[in-house]
């Protein structure tokens, strides 16, 4: 039997019960890989190594209630933590170096036993997961347990265990709780790779974390106890056809084999959403659930950050679909998209009336010196022989119309640019353009 021999504590508490100082010898006996054998009626027997049986008066054995509870009897003894056997032990692990060593009972040991709760919290549509690697690391929590007592025996020794990192900072309870740290067994082989001047490091720590002094009363430093507790780094991959995605994550490998912590879901690189639900776009990308959509107009798979929303008819359509109206600004499918008679600009049917867009129906008079109308004026000077000038503006052009005599002028001009987009004329009177040819641009614009 293999225990630790007191809760778990992290200050001045301990135990003292009868039961304290038969579960450190059980766990003591183990670490000295001395046997004990425990009996139906609760009694236990510690064989002794024949160099010890001269300190017990020659006994080859010790014979003491394994519990707290039942009466002592000739030749079984009811232990306390000042026994002469208590104080033997512990002089013996003293022998072994600096610190002991032990590992959390049943803690896991191979991947076989992680690998159904890595799985379980994943769904892949039209796929699979599995391991990609999985490493085991030994990472250290060290006990160090004491034996507090007081002057004139005024009460019980008692134990008291406290727990630190290897840097010397407390462990959360619940931690070691969850690590099952309550239940030791000697770590089996050879010890971890640990230089003998780490141990003494740790061992001199001890008294940092010795439970608070008061009058009449002393800690002992019985013995320091490196636990060493699994904790595992691992990586799934999961397939869909050709295509693979990978996700990494740590944590302590008991923790994942009892399923109180999970692995992370799957967070989409290119949404952010995070989910365990995976499946793939049509084009093979491998993302969450949440993250996928479908393109009404093509009956596509995509990522929802592909798609837009038509302000026309609130369908989801790629983005590549879409089009933004330069009258009113909003961004509508291409296919409800009219083309202006006038600009030539395709625009929202809203905006359309007796096949012109609301710009070109309401120009408004450009005086001289008009900024914009000077601008484009100064691209072309020889537009300065037109007069009465009117300007309409969409979010991509700047629409013109002018007069010369008996003919009017349109001009359809990137706003940025000032290329020109279309060039018309027509008859001042009439209500019709016909387009200039590019070729006879020149004799217009100089």
């Amino acid at each position: 039997m293999c225990e630790q021999p007191a809760t778990t504590e992290s200050g001045d508490s301990g135990v003292a019960t009868a039961s304290a100082a038969p579960r450190f010898v059980q766990w003591a006996a183990a670490v000295l890989r001395l046997p004990v054998a425990v009996g139906a009626d609760h009694v236990a027997v510690l064989s002794l190594p024949e160099a010890a049986r001269q300190a017990f008066g020659g006994r080859d054995a010790i014979r003491f209630l394994a519990v707290g509870t039942g009466e002592s009897s000739d030749g079984v003894e009811r232990l306390t933590m000042d026994s002469p056997l208590v104080s033997w032990l512990v002089g013996q692990m003293q022998h072994l170096g600096p610190v002991v060593h032990a590992v959390p009972r049943g803690q896991p040991t191979s991947v076989r036993q992680l690998a159904p709760r890595l799985f379980q919290p994943y769904t892949v549509e039209r796929g699979t997961v599995h391991l990609g690697g999985c490493t085991f690391e030994e990472q250290p929590l060290l006990r160090y347990t004491f034996r507090v007592t007081t002057e004139a025996g005024a009460s019980a020794p008692r134990l008291v265990d406290v727990f630190r990192n290897p840097d010397g900072e407390p462990v959360d309870g619940d931690l070691l709780t969850a690590l099952h740290v309550d239940d030791l067994e000697p770590r089996p082989g050879r010890p971890p790779k640990l230089g003998r001047e780490q141990g003494t490091y740790w061992h001199s720590l001890a008294s940092h974390f010795a439970p608070p002094s008061t009058v009449g009363q002393h800690a002992e430093l019985l013995v320091v106890t490196a636990v060493w507790c699994r904790y595992v780094h691992a990586k799934l991959l999961f397939e869909i056809g050709q295509q693979q995605a990978e996700l990494r994550f740590q944590g302590w490998a008991q923790l994942l084999a009892e399923g109180r912590v999970t692995p992370p879901p799957y967070a989409c690189p290119d949404t952010g959403l995070a989910s365990f639900q995976l499946a793939a776009t049509d084009d093979g990308r491998i993302t969450v659930r949440e993250a996928i959509g479908v393109c009404e107009q093509s009956g596509r798979r995509v990522l929802q950050t592909q798609l837009g929303t038509c302000e026309l008819t609130g369908r989801r359509l790629l983005t590549s679909y879409l089009a933004m109206c330069p009258v009113t600004g909003r961004r509508i499918a291409r296919a409800e998209m009219v083309t202006c008679e006038m600009c030539r600009q395709s625009v929202s049917p809203t905006c359309v009336s007796h096949a012109r867009c609301q710009a070109c129906r309401n120009p408004a008079v450009a005086p001289a010196g008009e900024p914009r109308l000077a601008r484009v004026l100064g691209e072309y000077p020889r537009l300065n022989r037109w007069s009465h000038w009117r300007i309409a503006e969409t979010a991509t052009a700047y629409i013109l119309t002018s007069a010369y005599f008996f003919y009017r002028l349109l001009l359809v001009i990137d706003k940025e640019s000032l290329a020109i987009w279309r060039m018309a004329e027509g008859p001042r009177l009439a209500g019709r353009w016909t387009d200039v040819p590019e070729d006879q641009w020149p004799e217009y614009l100089g």
